[in-house]
């Protein structure tokens, strides 16, 4: 139940505010087109769960764009 998720994703970062900035931030770099987009925030929920993403940025900013198989760099705009 996604409830149960947030609340085990809010064990790792406290503050309401930023975890939906780390969960925002991390459904643009794992949605795929023609995917639901819960499966996709399911995936985030759990990423930060595990410790896979974190409050930091850089931490969210793959060198290759997982979607679109794009290269790009941290500083380029998504």
């Amino acid at each position: 139940m996604r409830a149960s998720e947030v609340h085990r994703a809010l064990d790792h970062i406290s503050n309401r505010f930023a975890l939906c900035q780390v969960i925002s931030q991390s459904v643009r770099l794992l949605h795929k087109s023609g995917e639901p987009m819960e499966i996709t925030v399911t995936r985030a929920l759990n990423g930060v769960e595990c410790g896979k993403f974190r409050g930091d940025v850089v931490t969210l900013v793959p060198s290759v764009n997982i979607a679109s198989g794009i290269l790009f760099h941290p500083g380029d705009a998504l």
